[in-house]
């Protein structure tokens, strides 16, 4: 009697390809979760540090971005940035499409927001060295 073997190059060749589509679709989330941190870490840090030079201008936090998008390593593509400083507040809001997003709204783009207020270091020491003497004077 002949053994037959054949079950199982038909059973590679069914699952062979589906092991590699679900390979690479762990990939893909894994990149798609990995840049949606980095924006999120890039709109605050660009805020926080914009909040604390508010006077530089849009063009300075901007170069701040600039500068932290050169460290990622993955990328998808197209982006926007912007950058609004007011009297009070820092907004920065960063938008990346996926290779997706072109198939239509059911799978967003990513984005990441921030808003900070603005910083003043010199007057918040001058506040609490104010809070202390009060301190003192009533104690």
């Amino acid at each position: 009697m002949k053994e037959r073997n054949g079950y199982v190059i038909v059973e590679a060749s069914v699952l062979l390809p589906l092991a590699s589509i679900l390979i690479l679709l762990l990939v893909y989330l894994c990149s798609y979760l990995y840049q949606g941190c980095f924006l999120t870490q890039a709109a605050y840090v660009t805020a926080f540090r914009a909040s604390r030079f508010p006077e530089r201008g849009e063009d300075y936090a901007l170069s701040q971005l600039d500068g932290i998008m050169e460290g990622q390593a993955l990328s998808f593509g197209k982006e926007e940035r912007t950058v609004d400083i007011s009297l009070l507040t820092v907004q920065v809001d960063l938008k990346r499409e996926t290779p997706f997003s072109a198939l239509g709204n059911e799978i967003p783009g990513l984005t990441a927001s921030w808003r900070v207020l603005r910083r003043d270091p010199l007057a918040y020491i001058r506040g609490i060295r104010k809070l202390d003497e009060w301190r003192e004077q009533d104690g």
